[in-house]
């Protein structure tokens, strides 16, 4: 079988109740020879088998599955069993616009320069009503400047080249909360990034992607990933590659103080 232009990573836990609308806003796109790689981690809901639905209607739809080792190890399978030069990401309950794929791959065929490119998004709640519409820099050198103080991609919006993302490291393991701004930090010191003015996303805020924990672990993860970024500009090792976790102990070591 001839490998596709574009291969989607869908990891999957526990998201029965937006699933079908995800996976049906990729099967709807315009630019319609991709593959969609859903990795299933260790769902204990309907998860699985609305995935199994979905894979015999569509020959595009390839289900993986593992036990419940989270998200990181999840995208880190996908990328591995992705079989084309790009890669897009796609959580599991959210909605992209049927011309998210189109535009973007356009974008990066004309821009061999750039590895990754998000775009601007609209938030919406549970119910898919529009919270606010986000639009983050544009330019590759504002989107690498301002990716020094904060994350300026999001995540589901990404597409990206795939062998570039693998030359950084691919997703760690101890950024579980923040696994994607730690990988564009090391992206942006090989590559340009840079994000569609399009809105191409409908990002879906509800209450089981908020708590105070992963609030909390995320300002770890963050403030980590920036004083990692810091130490490998001066040219030094980068030690939080072989971490389990980000810890406020790792932090103090990382020259980061208690705020």
């Amino acid at each position: 079988m001839d490998s596709p232009p574009l291969s989607v990573i869908l990891p999957v836990h526990d998201a029965g109740r937006f699933l079908d609308e995800a996976v049906a806003s990729v099967a709807a796109q315009t630019a319609g020879d991709f593959e969609l790689i859903a990795v299933d981690d260790g769902s204990s809901d309907d998860s699985p088998a609305r995935l199994a639905a979905w894979a015999r209607r569509d020959s595009r739809i390839a289900v993986l599955r593992q036990d419940c080792l989270g998200v990181v190890a999840a995208l880190n399978r996908g990328l591995a069993a992705a079989r084309a030069p790009l890669v897009a990401i796609m959580h599991a309950d959210d909605v992209a616009r049927p011309d998210r794929f189109a535009k973007q791959r356009t974008y990066l065929a004309a821009h061999p320069e750039a590895a990754l490119v998000g775009s601007a998004y609209e938030v919406v709640d549970a119910a898919g009503r529009r919270l606010k519409t986000v639009r983050p820099p544009t330019d590759p050198d504002v989107v690498g400047a301002r990716l020094a103080s904060g994350n300026c991609i999001a995540h589901p919006t990404v597409m990206a080249r795939r062998e570039a993302l693998l030359a950084a490291g691919g997703y760690r393991p101890a950024y579980v909360a923040a696994e994607d701004y730690d990988l564009w930090l090391r992206l942006a010191e090989r590559a340009r990034l840079a994000n569609l003015p399009d809105v191409t996303l409908s990002y879906r805020r509800h209450g089981s992607t908020a708590s105070l924990r992963r609030f909390e672990q995320e300002v770890l993860c963050e403030l980590a990933a920036q004083a990692a970024a810091r130490l490998r500009r001066r040219g030094e090792a980068d030690p939080t590659g072989e971490c389990a976790a980000i810890t406020r102990a790792l932090l103090r070591r990382l020259g980061v103080g208690e705020e």
